[in-house]
């Protein structure tokens, strides 16, 4: 208790005692010495009684005080116990994202090495080219150096929704660099790659070096979807594909951003182990693309059955087959209404996308018939995307685009 509370209590009896031993001297009780030696015992209990009390008011509070620091302690002890089960969880996490990423590199080294390994590996100092050259041709150990040194750029062009424009994917080119930066346009390494015998390795690196680029593109924005070429040499390849399959079932989760692409005649002359090979990637939830469509009067069903999603035919040639009422799909000439086309593919599982869109014209006529997608230099032409700057700001106006 306060000192100032204990002090007026302590005067309290005091008074009592005093007032006692006056009474007893008064009335005649006991003598005078006898009755202050009364008053003093009667002091003395009080001060006693009140001792007590007052030590087993603290005992209480000491009591009270122990059991909130024994309640204080479990709860820190619970707290304690959550956190580092907390830490148990993300060490674990992070233990076995590390696994992954290692065990993702690796098998992402493997593949490189086996595709360098089957170009003979790259020269140590190729021989400059001028940029002339490079539009012209260039010489194979060119071509393997940029491929071994990861001098390969992702092209990006918009596809975008009719009438809105609104991009909703896009389209990637590969384009290699020397040790200039000078550009090799496809036209001169596929020359160099065709004239060393290595097309299929060459196809297999670009293919490869793509998805790995699309994969860093869609880890900060999940809605890209990018349409990525794929030759049938490098889906039939049984040396190459193994692996890359491999590799795109521990990258599943780009099922959603990663569209193949195939050209028409490519995909009807396609053999059965690229046919096995499609499925496979079907399977894993990827889906195709075939472009150059010139022959609209084909097997849809098989195409769906073969996981195609997106066809492109070019804005000129969707034009003309409706000017001409051309059979499409197995439905013969003026038996389906223009407007329905679209329809048509949809039916089947497939969006179609009008592509090479040069003029406004052409854009007019295809929303007579109701097209959702669209294609070309109209809409944006193919923008550089290269690895080591895709976090930087030429990356921020494709993923806001989106």
């Amino acid at each position: 208790m306060p000192r100032a509370s204990d002090m007026l209590i302590v005067l309290t009896y005091a008074m009592i005692a005093i007032v006692a031993a006056l009474a007893f001297e008064r009335f005649g009780l006991m003598s005078t010495s006898f009755a202050w030696m009364m008053g003093a015992v009667v002091f003395l209990i009080a001060s006693q009684a009140h001792s007590a009390a007052a030590r087993s008011i603290e005992r209480s509070e000491m009591m009270e005080e122990i059991e909130a620091l024994k309640a204080a302690n479990l709860d820190l002890t619970e707290e304690v116990a959550e956190a580092q089960s907390r830490l148990d969880t993300i060490a674990e996490t992070i233990r076995a994202e590390a696994a992954q990423r290692e065990e993702t590199l690796t098998n992402e080294v493997r593949v490189l090495e086996s595709l360098v390994r089957k170009m003979g590996g790259a020269p140590a100092q190729p021989a400059p080219v001028s940029s002339g050259d490079t539009m012209r041709g260039v010489g194979i150990d060119i071509v393997k150096d940029a491929l071994a040194h990861n001098r390969v750029d992702l092209y990006l062009q918009p596809i975008v929704s009719l009438p809105q424009r609104k991009t909703y994917f896009y389209e990637s080119f590969s384009r290699l660099r020397d040790r200039a930066d000078n550009i090799i346009t496809p036209a001169a390494f596929i020359r160099a790659a065709e004239e060393a015998g290595i097309v299929a390795e060459v196809d297999n690196l670009l293919l490869f070096r793509c998805v790995q680029i699309v994969r860093r593109l869609t880890q900060s924005d999940r809605r890209i979807g990018i349409f990525c070429n794929i030759s049938m040499s490098s889906m039939a390849d049984e040396e190459f594909f193994p692996n890359f399959l491999d590799y795109m079932r521990r990258n599943s989760d780009l099922a959603s951003s990663l569209i193949f692409e195939i050209s028409q005649p490519a995909f009807e002359a396609r053999s059965t182990a690229a046919a096995r090979n499609m499925a496979r990637l079907a399977d894993y939830g990827f889906r195709f693309s075939v472009d150059q469509m010139a022959d609209l009067n084909t097997n849809f069903a098989d195409m769906q059955r073969a996981g195609v999603r997106f066809a492109k035919v070019t804005g000129d040639r969707l034009i003309n087959a409706i000017r001409n009422e051309e059979p499409i799909a197995g439905i013969e000439a003026g038996a389906i209404l223009a407007e329905d086309i679209p329809s048509l593919f949809a039916k089947y599982g497939m969006d179609l996308i009008a592509d090479r869109i040069e003029q406004e014209d052409t854009v007019v006529e295809l929303l007579d018939i109701d097209i959702g997608f669209a294609q070309g230099h109209l809409f944006g032409e193919p923008r550089p995307v290269r690895d080591d700057i895709l976090d930087e700001t030429i990356a921020e106006p494709i993923r806001r685009s989106a």
